[in-house]
This record gives C-alpha cells, structure tokens and sequence, in this order.
C-alpha cells in the first residue's frame, strides 16, 4: 500500500490510518481470550532457546549469511531488508510452500534463502554494497544473483519488482545520501518519527517508495528497525553508530504485518478469520494485494501484535521484540511441520494445548499462509 503524495508520514497520522483500516476489518477479529492465552506462553517459550538449533536446519534460521566490517554490515542490512519479501513458491501440485533453493552448495529454506543470495554474490565479486553497482543492476544480473543452483532456474517470483529495488537503492543512495546507508541513520538521529519527517521510518518511506512504501502498515520499515536492533546487541559498533541505533522511540513499534505471523494467529485462534478467507487459505487461493481482505488480516496482525505485548505485562518494547521473533519463528518452524494428531514427540510445542486447529476446527490446519503477489511482505 503506496502512501499517498499528501501523507506526512508523521507517526499520528500513521496510527489515525491504521485505526480506520482496524475499524473497516470485515474477515478477521482478534479473540481477547486466546490473546491472553498466548501472552501467558510467548515469554516461557522464547526464553527456552528452542529456535536456536533451527540455525543448523535447512531453515538456517537467524545465522548470518556473511559478515561484514561495521559500515559494510549496515549497507548489507539494507540491501537484504530491501529484499525479503514474497518468499515462497508453487510445489509440482501447485501448492504454496516456502522457496527452497541450493546455493553455494547448501539447501536453504525459507527468509534465508535470500541472505545465501546476496552472500554468494558478495563471495563472487558481484559488489552489491557499491550503490554504484545497485544503480546499474540489469536483469541478467537479478537472475543471476537468484538462479538455484540444484535447478539451475530462477525460483524467486516478481524479478522487475526485485530488479527496480535494486536500482532505486543505488539511486536514492548516490543522490540524497553520499552511496551509504549510515547517512540514512545519521539523518534520522536515533528517531523512528520526527516532527520534520526524518526519523528513520519516514526516510525509509519517503526517499525508497519502491522498496519500503508500504504506509500505514511499514511491514518492512518495521522489520529492518527489528533487524538493526538485534545488530546492535549482537556486535559491538563504534560509539556513533551504537548511539544511532538506539532509537529514542521505539514506543512506536510495530508488529510486522506479513504473512506467517497471521498464520500462526489464526491457527491458534488469536485470529478468527471468516469462511471467505479460510476457504481462500485452504485452496491455496491468491488474495489480491491491496483488497479489503488483504488489510483486514494485516491490520489485525498489528492490532494482535499490540494487544499480546501489553497483555504479556512489564517493558511494552521487550515484549514486542520477543513477539516479533517468537511469532514468526513459531509459524516458519513449526506451524508449517504441524498437522492433526501429530504427538509432541514429533513436534514438541508449547501452544498446542490452546491451538484452535489442533482441538476445535481442523480444516484450519489445512489453511496456509496468506497468498498475495506483492513487494511488500
């Protein structure tokens, strides 16, 4: 959803959009009960580590693709941010499963699939951190940058839409921020929203409207403050960059709005989702982007995100950034492995006792991820 050329991306704006979307939901309502269900597993959940050993999977969840020096790890982020989307394909049957792909030798699937991508390309002497090379990407190169290895196509949908990103990327970089990305964060100063327009969110909006122009919802912008965020603990930056990344307002947070998070919701009820959009889901049907259907689960998921952080109590910031974790972690990892009667040997899992699926309506186990043609989740 492209913000409008009157928009001022300013944050109450942005909330007074979300709300009326909220307010014209009509295939999906939260369920406060399974809310406060949930929020009572999240924290117990997360704190066991149990998508830690998914790094060693196909999955190769939350492993670093490649590392970089600190400036080149920071453009780094910003190239894959502007790249993770859609990430899923058609199996020989024609149904919906997430993009697997050999690359450089090894089986990658799901969001890491990209990352192994734009590492090889890196290890290949295709130097995607010069905006200068972004700026004159060609199709060739998208395809080569994305070409599976075991098939030796290219799996990966949409490659225009990949293609413009790329090149509006360098463009952007070299025009308003001197070929790097740390002058995005300078500009914003530590702020997610400021009353100029420059916090981090509204340049990201703002200047990159293909890669990141996803108002009100910012399923993206969210996503990559997220990713920044967990860079910041994991390594130790030089002092300016380490007080850049500790944004000031990060009351102003968002759930991502994507498509596994609504998964794992209305599998466990904390969604409940209409007969029109279950039998959409369960037929592996697209639903089109931009439609009623689409915001109504989108909206929710942030409205859900919201309503489990502060029901899970204590530090409203802590327990957004567990969720935004857990949730899509619990969705990619195990709700995709789940199916009716499996024991808890086979899949051990700490909402199956509240799962909406699992005890009360089956043919949600058959439903699968929101399917929608798009390049902003």
């Amino acid at each position: 959803m492209q913000a409008a050329q009157t928009a001022t991306l300013a944050r109450k704006e942005q909330l007074r959009e979300l709300d009326e979307l909220a307010r014209k939901a009509q295939h999906v309502r939260l369920n406060p009960e399974r809310i406060g269900e949930v929020a009572a597993i999240a924290p117990k959940s997360f704190a066991t580590g149990w998508i830690r050993p998914f790094q060693d999977s196909d999955e190769h969840y939350g492993r670093p693709a490649i590392e970089f020096g600190e400036l080149d790890q920071l453009q780094y982020a910003l190239i894959a941010a502007s790249q993770i989307w859609l990430i899923w394909e058609r199996n020989e049957n024609g149904k919906a499963a997430p993009l697997t792909m050999t690359v450089e030798g090894t089986k990658y699937v799901g969001s890491a699939t990209l990352g192994a991508c734009h590492a090889r390309a890196v290890r290949g002497g295709q130097n995607i951190l010069d905006a200068n090379v972004l700026a004159t990407f060609t199709m060739k190169d998208v395809e080569d940058h994305y070409r599976d290895e075991a098939t030796g196509r290219v799996k990966v949908q949409l490659l225009d839409e990949r293609l413009a990103n790329f090149r509006e990327l360098g463009a952007v970089l070299l025009r308003e921020f001197d070929g790097q990305f740390i002058n995005v964060l300078r500009k914003a100063d530590g702020y997610l929203f400021r009353p100029d327009g420059n916090g981090f969110i509204q340049l990201l909006e703002k200047h990159f409207p293909r890669c990141f122009g996803d108002w009100p919802l910012a399923k993206l912008p969210y996503v990559f403050t997220f990713s920044l965020l967990d860079m910041r603990e994991a390594r130790q930056f030089a002092p300016e960059i380490d007080r850049l990344l500790r944004f000031k307002d990060l009351e102003n947070l968002e759930g991502g709005a994507d498509y596994y998070r609504p998964w794992f919701f209305l599998r466990v009820g904390v969604l409940e989702i209409d007969e029109e959009l279950k039998s959409r889901l369960r037929r592996h049907e697209l639903i089109a982007a931009g439609s009623r259907m689409e915001n109504d689960y989108r909206v929710s998921t942030i409205e859900a995100m919201r309503a489990l952080a502060r029901a899970m109590g204590g530090d409203y910031v802590a327990a957004m950034r567990l969720l935004e974790r857990e949730t899509h972690a619990q969705a990619l990892l195990r709700c995709r492995r789940c199916r009716v009667g499996i024991s808890e040997e086979e899949l051990p899992c700490p909402y199956r006792g509240v799962c909406k699926a699992t005890h009360e309506d089956h043919e949600l186990m058959d439903c699968v991820f929101p399917l929608v043609l798009t390049s902003e989740y």
